[in-house]
């Protein structure tokens, strides 16, 4: 029975903070939970109804379907992402591959924070967009993410499936059309107990009801039509204060990598739905599915207890719901032990913990924990109302202690407890071993789906009420206070006692002409002590290959946060017969005791999500091809985040970063080029505003590179760019063996310094080009024509126009990843891109 308005809205913001009924992911602050919300999570005690959504990457997902189905009709919401993003572009730094796929997978968990549906992950790799759904497939493993989907089924056990995409050629991507294929395959194969049968020692088989393709409106692909079943999910909600237009505004605005932050949508909000397979749908999307506790033996009991409970909640008093939560509780985890009983019975618990007031945390006094050393953890215990609890016990690690404390109201009560660090180094499980082909190589079953590792350390409080012991397992984080940002967690993070780097990630032996920097270029070996230690013996070993070409001895006292350098000249070490690949490897010995360290810890931070730790072994690549070089001074706008100004100034350019204010007629004209980052066109709105400035540059001599921007739903290019027309197409060429054809044979871009052929087109990474010109002026040049298998030749990868005496060029050549990757044939292109010759 619901209260009054009026009390309603006096109880509304009645706060109660409590981490530990919180997601299951690392948040920065504990989660706050108001009566309102208790109360809506009381109601979803009475539903037994749950739906899961697949697609393929974070940012596909319908967030005002999920937060609807997950906070309007309550059913147990998930969604699996199949991929983790690795493949897409970033706007908001220069991380890629592997460390954007760890940066959307948090961005992701922030999303299901905010939108109430649970988060679920298969082991595929975003290799990057591809165009089939066959080259998905076959670069993931068919079998493999099959059976992940299948896993993620019979362990949720879903009444209804919906895909977000059709298995056609309107999905608009080859990873989007896999998601239905394979969520259609596994819809059957989840309930034959023949398929995957190593799973059942875990789950058992799941039939679900029916699968249903959620159809959309994008653009121009209307795939909706009035025959489908559909429902408004734009409705108000008076206890959440929002619709769910708002509500999935917020949750996709966590997206921020991807620059998908949007408007909060009010009004009606028409969702529609094409059967796939299974029962058919009438009027409901639950058609046919009990999704009461009439589903289980002996429900209608537990029924008429939620209703009693429901019916005499107190949003000014939500500690009165404790008794009968904790009956409730009883009843569950005594009662038959079903996948319903068992999920509500986690529910009621942490209902209890909030109506209580309880406020539990385990903080600890660093971020990084050392391994083999200790950590100091403060477990802190606030009871904000007057239930009666007692804590019973703590357990921490190998600290586990029996007490019998009275909680007393609003009184905060602190242990300080030292313990011994483990002897394992935190990672993301999925970057455990070496990634395969297409996907991450994860031989634990248990740890299939999951979205990240759990917490180095927990703790676990176990306390009393009503004769009921309920154990509350929370995860150890760092806590501390930012002078601008306030209060703030992040995940506590186990390191070696010894941190190796390598540096730079690509180095260039032959560079011509040569200066002071490349005639010589030395390799940076930094090792940082997180120990303290004196007359430690070292040896500094750099491996080439299995062959080990340097090695250092010498003896050192560490100190926690001491950072060692060596240099070392790479001419005088590399050998060409041999891997281009340099490792190291650090040996200290220690009061007799010899250990071996190589890895880098390296840490992604931005503000809206919790910082993010891994390890790999560092490694240089050597290129020793010969590559020529022309100008100096390379003036660089910088985009939406890219590598790209490293690897010139590896090639010998002194390099500027250029801002608004530095584009002025007298500063550009120290500057052989001038080269705007990717997207920068896209991010950088003043950019258009210096279009006459630039083009009295390249008229007067310069050079203008532009790289890649997009023209989409997400941003466009609002003006011209170069001094004749041309337009940016969604024309990409994704297989990064493509043939390139090459159209002038004699264009100087193919001879000045360096002469490029076949060779210097082979060892690309992910793609060959992205985001193409088309209608294309004819005063601009066109060298190169590629295009996909069965796709029409595209001219657009690379334009050349001269303009004065100077040129502009537009490519969505991907220099962004071939020069950090360290590919010596787009080193070369860059360099002739620069070298265009000025018009006498």
């Amino acid at each position: 029975m619901r209260k009054n308005i009026l009390t309603l809205l006096r109880c509304f913001l009645f706060a109660l903070i409590i981490a530990a009924i919180g997601s299951k992911t690392y948040a920065q602050t504990p989660a706050t939970y108001s009566s309102a919300d208790i109360y809506l999570q009381l109601q979803k005690l009475n539903v037994l109804g749950s739906v899961l959504y697949i697609a393929a990457h974070p940012d596909d997902e319908n967030t005002r379907l999920l937060a609807y189905l997950a906070k309007e009709k309550q059913y147990r919401t998930g969604y699996l992402s199949l991929t983790r993003g690795d493949g897409g572009q970033n706007l908001i730094g220069d991380e890629q591959g592997i460390e954007l796929g760890l940066i959307r997978t948090q961005e992701l968990l922030a999303a299901r924070r905010i939108d109430g549906a649970e988060q679920f992950f298969s082991r595929a790799f975003d290799f990057g967009f591809c165009k089939t759904a066959k080259e998905a497939m076959d670069t993931w493993g068919h079998d493999k993410i099959l059976s992940d989907v299948v896993w993620v089924i019979r362990k949720f056990q879903p009444d209804v499936i919906i895909t977000r995409f059709p298995g056609d050629e309107r999905a608009g991507h080859g990873h989007h059309q896999a998601s239905n294929l394979l969520a259609v395959e596994a819809f059957a194969a989840a309930a034959d107990p023949n398929k995957f049968p190593e799973q059942l020692q875990y789950v058992q088989p799941w039939q679900a009801k029916r699968i249903l393709w959620n159809t959309f409106n994008f653009g121009t692909t209307n795939t909706t039509d009035s025959t489908q079943f559909k429902m408004d999910v734009g409705v108000y909600n008076n206890l959440l204060g929002k619709s769910y237009g708002e509500i999935a505004s917020e949750s996709r605005s966590q997206h921020k990598s991807q620059g998908f932050g949007v408007p909060r949508q009010r009004g009606q909000a028409m969702e529609f739905f094409k059967p796939l397979a299974g029962a058919p749908i009438q009027n409901n999307l639950m058609n046919d599915i009990t999704t009461t506790w009439q589903r289980v033996a002996g429900g209608d009991d537990i029924q008429t207890q939620i209703n009693q409970i429901i019916a005499g909640y107190s949003f000014e008093h939500p500690e009165n719901s404790v008794a009968p939560l904790t009956a409730l509780y009883k009843t569950l985890v005594n009662g038959t032990a079903g996948y319903w009983q068992q999920q509500k019975a986690e529910e009621v618990k942490k209902l209890i913990i909030a109506c209580s007031g309880i406020f539990a945390e385990a903080t600890a006094n660093a971020e990084y924990a050392v391994m083999g050393d200790s950590i100091k953890v403060q477990l802190f215990i606030n009871k904000r109302n007057n239930v009666p609890v007692t804590l019973t016990a703590i357990k921490l690690n190998d600290f586990d202690s029996s007490i019998q404390l009275a909680l007393e109201t609003n009184k905060n009560n602190s242990f300080n407890k030292t313990i011994a660090t483990t002897n394992q180094a935190t990672q993301p499980y999925w970057l455990a071993k070496p990634i395969e082909k297409g996907s991450y190589d994860v031989e634990n079953q248990e740890l299939i789906g999951k979205t990240e590792s759990d917490a180095a350390y927990n703790a676990i409080f176990t306390f009393s009420l009503n004769g009921t012991l309920l154990p509350l397992k929370v995860p150890v984080k760092y806590k501390y206070t930012d002078p601008v940002k306030g209060e703030l967690y992040e995940p506590v993070v186990n390191i070696a006692p010894v941190i190796v780097s390598a540096m730079p990630a690509v180095m260039l032996t032959n560079i011509l002409p040569g200066t002071a920097a490349t005639a010589n270029p030395m390799m940076q070996v930094k090792y940082k002590a997180n120990i303290n230690a004196a007359d430690v013996k070292l040896s500094i070993h750099i491996n080439q290959g299995t062959t080990i070409v340097y090695t250092k001895d010498t003896t050192v006292n560490f100190e926690t946060g001491k950072t060692f350098t060596n240099s070392i000249a790479v001419k005088k070490i590399f050998k060409h017969s041999l891997s281009q690949q340099l490792t190291v490897d650090v040996t200290t010995t220690i009061k007799g005791v010899s250990t071996v360290y190589s890895s880098f810890l390296r840490t992604i931070q931005y503000d809206h999500i919790p910082h993010i730790n891994y390890t790999y072994r560092d490694n240089v690549k050597v290129i020793n091809d010969t590559i020529k070089t022309t100008g100096k001074k390379i003036g660089y706008i910088t985009g939406a985040g890219d590598k790209v100004p490293q690897a010139l100034t590896q090639m010998g350019y002194i390099v500027t970063l250029l801002n608004e204010a530095a584009i002025t007629p007298d500063n550009l004209k120290q500057f052989d080029a001038v080269i705007a980052g990717i997207r920068a066109y896209n991010t950088q709105d003043w950019l258009t505003g210096k279009y006459d400035i630039l083009m009295a540059y390249i008229k007067a001599g310069g050079n203008y590179i532009v790289q890649y921007n997009t023209n989409n739903f997400i941003s466009n290019v609002s003006d011209k760019i170069g001094p004749y027309p041309f337009t940016i197409s969604r024309t990409r060429v994704t297989d990064e063996n493509a043939t390139v054809q090459i159209q002038i044979p004699k264009h100087s871009v193919l001879h000045y310094p360096n002469t490029i052929g076949d060779k210097d087109f082979t060892g690309w990474m992910q793609e060959r080009s992205i985001y193409h010109a088309e209608k294309i002026d004819s005063r601009y040049e066109t060298p190169f024509v590629m295009n996909d298998a069965n796709e029409p030749a595209s001219n657009g990868s690379l334009i050349i126009g001269k303009y004065g005496k100077g040129n502009f060029v537009y490519t969505g050549l991907v220099f962004f990843r071939e020069l950090p990757a360290g590919v010596p044939g787009a080193y070369k292109l860059m360099a002739n891109l620069i070298a265009l010759p000025k018009t006498k």
